[in-house]
């Protein structure tokens, strides 16, 4: 990419050397080049995005499967720019920034946090099940990302039910169903249990290898 024409260097006094004059001491001075500001944005390239409201458990998501080190809390908006890691075989996972309602225009800082998904080949939805308006939500992060970019509602997506650990079968059941109406695709998981991390480790792997 030819962005600008670089300097144009000047004589140096080796050039002014000649069999009467050995050591000159003359010299030109060259031309400066080109000078300009600009703006670069940068766009991830991962294979899948952890998108999801704030607190959905990504970042500790993110940290068990991968042994990144994404930092986590209790407040919104732990993370403020995206983190990444790797899952076995390779493939790249990126902790997006939580989302609210309102970010395919810009609020809560949605468009810095958007454009890093546009280029993911696998988003993953993240729901908390200690949220009560667990279909509510959903939709509105949907809805943001149809607005955004409707190329994004295309994307692959895998639903992953985060902190199983804080609601009862039955619960969790009741959850599973409501959401298997918007996606059959669904993951249950809690960072507490090492089984349900690997499970869901493996079902990502098998899903991006077959992408």
């Amino acid at each position: 990419v030819f962005i600008l024409k670089g300097g144009r260097g000047g004589m140096g006094n080796e050039q002014f050397k000649s069999s009467v004059n050995i050591r000159p001491e003359e010299s030109t001075k060259g031309k400066p080049g080109e000078e300009g500001d600009f703006s670069l944005e940068l766009e991830l390239v991962v294979d899948a995005g952890l998108i999801g409201v704030p607190n959905a458990g990504k970042s500790s998501l993110l940290n068990e499967l991968t042994n990144a080190s994404s930092k986590v809390g209790s407040y919104q908006f732990t993370t403020l720019e995206p983190h990444l890691g790797a899952l076995s075989g390779g493939f790249v996972l990126a902790d997006i920034p939580g989302l609210i309602e309102g970010a395919s225009e810009g609020k809560g800082l949605g468009h810095a946090f958007l454009r890093h998904i546009k280029r993911t080949k696998m988003i993953l939805h993240c729901l908390s099940l200690e949220n009560t308006a667990l279909v509510e939500t959903y939709k509105i992060i949907r809805k943001e990302l149809m607005e955004y970019d409707p190329a994004l509602a295309e994307k692959k997506e895998v639903v992953i039910l985060t902190k199983t650990d804080l609601v009862t079968e039955k619960e969790l059941a009741s959850a599973i169903k409501k959401i298997q109406k918007y996606n059959k695709d669904i993951f249950t998981v809690t960072v507490y249990d090492d089984v349900s991390v690997k499970k869901l480790n493996d079902g990502l792997v098998k899903i991006l290898r077959a992408l």
